[in-house]
């Protein structure tokens, strides 16, 4: 993957925003400088996250470990990838598994990590075998992420690539996972097989949860390309498959360069050789001649291409436009400043005297507006408490409703699944419903508190106005509107709050998911009664035994809208605190840049009384060095 121009244009910007930075901080600015260092370190920090899903038997690991270059991640049609894996550059192999209760990160082997990423499957008529996999499955749970470093060419310039567990998934720990990363992703890569194409399950992933998500930038991977017949056989899947998908997709989502078929096996072997590693008999004889054969080079290609030019653009221009707000708000003050320095030092001192007054009260009122979101957020609150203990007996009520539907000759395991599905599918109609309601509750917020700062900035302005005898600002130049900085704050933060709750939500988990034992005994487990519940599942003769089952899972999922109201709560009430300092400190840092320019200018002028020319030239110097700046910036062809 080639991101070089990419790469250039963001030295350019870093280049000009670092100089403006120095500016600020000769200005004495340190609002703007500190904004300024802001955009700096996510720049910095910028990392592409690109995020696999699809569903099991779909060849995903398979596929990741092709574009890789290597067999780093397990491939199995069972569910292995168990926990999410995160691929980053780096100059060696390296294996890390990130814990949540831990600060510092545990190092693995290869071996080790494979092992733990997908445990062995159970042997449901042997007890140990089965508790065995039940600590397994804990060990898993305690689990945040597991990081593998290569250096791999396609992971530099700050890719990260993200496997996930199966989307059809029924177990709601490895599923929740799917789900939470979405929220983060910058671009997905669905994979779809191309002996089954677009199920109606995939269908609906696609509709509800990367579309549902506002993800439009996504790559359509159908794997098996293989095990097609000939060209007639791959354009008639192609075919099927862009048609189905022109039904579901919005009509400004492109298909253009988003559609490949590709053989993942043949890819992945085609690299092992090419590096000098062995293969089998069976596997030299899928070895292509070329690699354009599998198709990985043209999605690659494409793929590239969306990194450098498409997505990483639109994080430039959102850059250049905070560096551009913050120097219209900079420019402005600096007019403000030149005009103020045809006053003497006792008149600007009196002047500020009165301005204080003016601060004071903006500072109060922005006290007011913090009061009032938080007093609306916490009705919010209160109506969210009432929803997570109502989901709690819905929960509680669709898992032992499907004990009914259970079966004396059926598994274990498939007890467990069928439980498991009913309980989940409530769950999931709940995050949907009180994810939304959160965002409505804080995007209302919002759109409030934009209105009433931008009136606490229109009379600051009118007050400076009327005290120096300054002209009226110039269309254009309304710096003490609501910047872009604080566009930023009231439009993007409020939708990291959605996230954030989204995230909590799927790390959450209910005392029988919580164990995720890939076996029905891990109910009794959670209830402890193991063996008991073991002699029902043996066959033992138990004439009431669905309603001892019933009973271990209403132990299991009792307290579920309790534990959800707290989860949630503690979440909730973070956020708002959050949100609401971030509102005060926007007004107070921008208001302590205008209280020290004035002291600035006052301390020059009682010392260097007779320099005002030669301040007010200085000054203007560094207008013209911004207004430079400007157009260096709005020039860039992005």
């Amino acid at each position: 993957m080639e991101l070089n121009d990419y790469n250039v244009k963001v030295a350019s910007l870093i280049n000009s925003l670092q100089k403006l930075e120095e500016i600020y901080s000769y200005l004495n600015m340190p609002q703007a400088t500190q904004r300024m260092r802001k955009i700096l370190t996510r720049m910095e920090n910028d990392t592409f996250h690109l995020l696999i899903v699809g569903e099991f038997s779909r060849g995903k690991s398979t596929f990741v470990n092709a574009l890789l270059g290597r067999k780093i991640l397990p491939a199995s049609k069972n569910p292995t990838t168990a926990i999410i894996s995160k691929i980053v550059y780096g100059e060696k192999p390296d294996y890390h598994i990130c814990y949540r209760e831990e600060a510092e990160p545990r190092h693995l082997s290869e071996e080790e990590f494979i092992k733990l990423t997908a445990p062995k499957e159970p042997d449901e008529g042997d007890a140990d075998s089965v508790h065995e996999y039940i600590r397994a499955q804990e060990e898993l749970a305690k689990i945040d992420y597991a990081q593998i470093t290569y250096p791999l060419p396609f992971c530099q310039n700050g890719v990260e690539v993200v496997d996930t567990p199966g989307t059809n998934d029924l177990n709601t720990v490895r599923l929740d996972i799917t789900y939470g990363y979405l929220a983060q992703a910058d671009a997905v890569v669905l994979l779809l097989s191309a002996t089954q194409p677009l199920s109606a399950s995939e269908a609906e992933f696609l509709k509800e949860r990367i579309l549902g998500n506002q993800i439009q930038d996504i790559f359509f991977v159908i794997s098996r390309k293989d095990e097609m017949s000939g060209p007639e056989e791959e354009q008639s899947v192609l075919d099927f498959i862009s048609e189905n998908l022109r039904k579901i997709l919005p009509k400004e989502v492109s298909l253009k360069n988003r559609i490949f078929l590709v053989a993942s096996r043949g890819a992945l072997f085609y690299h092992i050789n090419e590096q000098g590693g062995k293969l089998t008999m069976k596997q030299e004889m899928e070895l292509p001649e070329d690699l354009a054969e599998t198709g990985f080079p043209a999605f690659e290609e494409a793929l590239g291409n969306f990194l450098a030019e498409e997505k990483g653009m639109v994080r430039l221009r959102k850059h250049r436009r905070e560096a551009l707000a913050v120097i219209r708000t900079v420019q402005s003050d600096l007019s403000r400043n030149i005009a103020i320095e045809a006053h003497s030092a006792d008149e600007i001192r009196a002047k500020a005297a009165s301005m204080e007054g003016e601060f004071q009260k903006a500072k109060k009122r922005a006290a007011g507006i913090v009061t009032e979101m938080r007093i609306s957020l916490d009705h919010g609150a209160a109506a969210l408490d009432l929803k997570c203990r109502q989901a709690g007996q819905d929960i509680l009520s669709a898992a032992c409703g499907a004990v009914q539907n259970l079966d004396r000759d059926m598994s274990a395991s498939a007890m467990q699944q069928v439980v498991q599905k009913a309980a989940m599918t409530r769950k999931k109609q709940f995050m949907d419903e009180v994810l939304k309601e959160w965002q409505n509750l804080f995007g209302r917020e919002a759109g409030e508190a934009r209105k009433k700062l931008a009136a606490i900035w229109q009379d600051i302005e009118v007050a400076y106005q009327s005290s120096f005898n300054l002209p009226a600002v110039v269309e254009g130049e309304k710096s003490l509107s609501i910047d872009e900085a604080e566009k930023t704050f009231a439009e993007e933060a409020f939708a990291e709050a959605g996230k954030l709750f989204e995230n909590m939500l799927s790390s959450h988990k209910s005392t029988g998911e919580r164990v995720a034992s890939g076996v029905f005994a891990a109910l009794a487990s959670a209830a402890g009664v193991v063996s008991n519940l073991w002699n029902m599942f043996s066959g033992q003769s138990q004439p009431d035994w669905r309603d001892k089952i019933r009973n271990q899972v209403t132990s299991a999922y009792s307290g579920e809208g309790e534990r959800l109201a707290q989860a949630i709560a503690r979440q909730y009430k973070g956020k708002v605190e959050e949100l609401c300092r971030q509102v005060q400190e926007a007004v107070d840092a921008r208001i302590g840049d205008m209280e020290a320019q004035l002291q600035s200018i006052i301390k020059e002028k009682e010392a260097k009384e007779h320099d005002s020319r030669e301040r007010q030239a200085w000054l203007r110097e560094r207008q013209e060095a911004l207004r430079g700046l400007a157009r260096d910036l709005e020039r860039l062809d992005w």
